[in-house]
C-alpha cells in the first residue's frame, strides 16, 4: 500500500470515527443485518443498543420491537441490492408507525466506505484494523 493510499485510509478512518460517534450521541439505536456489523460497530465504540434484523424476528415482529422501544434509529444494512431493498422497507414501516428513521447517518457513513471500495457493514474492520 502506497504513503497516499494509507493517508487516504486514515482520512476516511477519522471521518467514519466521527460520523459514528455522533450517530451514537444521536439516535436510541442502530439496525444492522447480522453479528458481524454489529461487531464491526461495536469495534468503532458504538454504545446505543445495535439491533440486528437477523435475531430470530419476524419481519413484523422486528418492526414492532423496534417500534415498541425506540423512536429515533439508524438503519445500517449493507450497500448492495439487498441492503438497499431492506433499508427502504424498514424506514417505510417504521416511519409509517411513527419511529423517525435518521437516514443522514447512513448516507454519509455509505459515501466514507464506497469511496475505500466497502459496501457491507462488516468490512468496516478491514479498514479499522489499518489504524
Amino acid at each position: 500500500m502506497s504513503r497516499a493510499e494509507r493517508a487516504r485510509d486514515y482520512e476516511a478512518y477519522v471521518e467514519l470515527c466521527s460520523v459514528v460517534q455522533e450517530m451514537d450521541d444521536f439516535v436510541d439505536a442502530i439496525v444492522v443485518e447480522g453479528v458481524h456489523d454489529k461487531e464491526a460497530l461495536e469495534a468503532l465504540g458504538v454504545t446505543k443498543e445495535i439491533a440486528m434484523y437477523s435475531a430470530g424476528f419476524s419481519y413484523a415482529g422486528f418492526v414492532d420491537y423496534l417500534m415498541s422501544r425506540y423512536r429515533r434509529v439508524t438503519i445500517l444494512t449493507d450497500y448492495d441490492r439487498a441492503g438497499k431493498k431492506l433499508n427502504r422497507r424498514l424506514t417505510a414501516s417504521l416511519e409509517r408507525e411513527g419511529v423517525k428513521v435518521e437516514n443522514r447517518y447512513r448516507e454519509r457513513i455509505g459515501r466514507i466506505l464506497c469511496v475505500r471500495g466497502i459496501r457491507n457493514i462488516e468490512s468496516i474492520t478491514s479498514l479499522t484494523k489499518r489504524f
